[in-house]
């Protein structure tokens, strides 16, 4: 299948490679010139946790007119980045595209289905982990479950031919009637993971180990848990605290993609992750003062770079 991996960064890099190692043609587009000059040069290199890697040669381009046209569309784009890759998606994309989202936060969908077709949208949550090392060098540190689910429901055997067709590349993969819960599962791990890792610089399997952030983790979860809830999602604490703390040892040497972020002075994700939960919990009366609090912490750390809001 002919595949475009809109986002060249840690996880587009992890799925674009093992889609290549599953004999697919694939080509990644990204807006940094110089990210896209060394894949080119010198081709994208996966360490695996174990110390192995792979290689491989790979094509990639700046300007989306230079992609030729896929049958797969992958957005793994920031937030705040979406509007944009689907306009420029639009422009290359065939009748029968397929579009697969794997973005953090909430709000994103809308924006897809903008300029996308609803019927060839799926959105889902993924729990393979990965950092860049430097451009075209990635460290796959987590290989965990990708779930999609069809955007609308009457296109459920298409989702289920992408879930196979991950499997098939080594993507443990599965399909659901309604990716909303899961949503909410991940926005809530990566809500009291993402922030804490960034403030205090830890890998995701320190955070733990330090009872203030354990304090401040929980706490985080309670929030999300409620909003949630008001949302018609019918989360239970303490399932969803287990799950954090699972998420926690399966990424443990992982550095979360906030804390690369904020190291390398990019924006984050701040406002589509705990923001989101913070206006939610506003519209529903839920107060939610430690995602407010993350929210805070984040942007005084990178200032402008962060004062974004994502609409939901």
């Amino acid at each position: 299948m002919e595949t475009l991996v809109i986002g060249a960064g840690a996880i587009g890099s992890i799925f674009g490679g093992l889609l290549m190692a599953g004999g697919h043609s694939v080509t990644f587009y990204d807006v940094d010139q110089d990210k896209v000059d060394v894949l080119n040069r010198e081709g994208l290199t996966i360490t695996e946790a174990d110390g192995g890697e792979n290689h491989f040669k790979v094509s990639a381009v700046s300007l989306i007119e230079d992609a030729p046209p896929p049958e797969l569309g992958l957005i793994l784009v920031k937030s705040h980045s979406t509007s944009q890759a689907a306009r420029e998606l639009s422009l290359v994309k065939k009748a029968d595209t397929l579009v697969m989202s794997l973005q953090n936060g909430l709000g994103h969908v809308s924006k897809l289905a903008h300029y996308l077709d609803e019927k060839k949208i799926f959105p889902g949550i993924t729990y393979q982990a990965a950092f860049e090392i430097s451009p075209g060098r990635v460290r796959h540190s987590g290989f965990g479950l990708t779930t999609i689910a069809p955007l609308v429901k009457s296109s459920l055997s298409l989702a289920l031919d992408l879930a196979r067709l991950l499997n098939d590349c080594n993507i443990p993969a599965a399909a659901s009637t309604d990716v909303k819960p899961l949503r909410w599962e991940k926005l809530i791990v990566n809500s009291a993971i993402n922030p804490l890792s960034a403030i205090h610089k830890l890998h995701n399997g320190e955070l733990p180990k330090n009872p203030q952030i354990v304090q401040d983790m929980m706490g985080l979860v309670m929030e999300g848990v409620a909003v949630a809830q008001k949302e018609g999602v019918p989360l239970n604490y303490g399932e969803m605290w287990a799950t954090v703390l699972d998420a926690c040892r399966a990424t443990a040497h992982n550095r979360s993609s906030m804390l690369v972020d904020v190291e390398n002075g990019r924006m984050t994700e701040i406002e589509a992750i705990n923001g989101s939960i913070v206006r939610l919990g506003d519209r529903h009366g839920v107060d939610t003062p430690l995602n407010a609090r993350m929210v805070r912490s984040v942007v005084s750390i990178h200032g402008k770079k962060d004062r974004i809001r994502v609409d939901l």
